[in-house]
């Protein structure tokens, strides 16, 4: 099949490497089916979910364990089974952008992730109700992105301060 995409121009794909939200995404309930396309080769640190079913529908996702290398979403019973797993850990996460003019003022959702079963390619996207997670953290808020800003030692801020 051949999806016309706005960034990647006319893309091949089959069924086999869509992946498939049942319950659509927030906002986008009518939408089922997404092709992951990866900037990179082999790498999932960033990757575009495009719809195939509108062409014109494509977020823009990021893996949050290159921003928060803790981050550990904990899904309920019932979303696990939807997913066919038994634990959160066989997942994958992905969180969505707002992507901005200055890339470091991009926002990622972390309270609101897309979990994707490997296996299936069966996701969802969930709200995660017992976290401290919030819906817009700028990626320049963390350390795997802009070390010397966020960086607690302020001893040479202190050193310049005393001359």
């Amino acid at each position: 099949m051949l999806i016309q995409t706005d960034y990647y121009g006319e893309v091949e794909y089959t069924e086999e490497d869509l992946i498939i939200f049942p319950d659509g995404l927030f906002g986008f309930p009518n939408l089922k089916k997404y092709l992951p396309l990866y900037l990179s080769h082999n790498d999932d640190s960033i990757i575009l979910l495009q719809s195939v079913e509108k062409s014109l529908i494509c977020f823009a996702m990021l893996n949050p364990i290159y921003l928060c290398p803790d981050y550990t979403p904990y899904l309920s019973s019932e979303e696990l089974s939807f997913l066919n797993v038994s634990d959160s850990e066989e997942l994958c996460y992905y969180t969505l952008c707002t992507v901005r003019d200055n890339y470091l003022d991009t926002t990622v959702n972390l309270k609101a992730p897309l979990a994707i079963n490997p296996e299936t390619h069966i996701g969802m996207q969930v709200i995660l109700t017992n976290s401290e997670y919030g819906i817009r953290h700028q990626i320049r808020s963390f350390q795997t992105v802009c070390p010397a800003e966020n960086s607690t030692d302020r001893s040479a801020d202190y050193a310049d301060s005393q001359t």
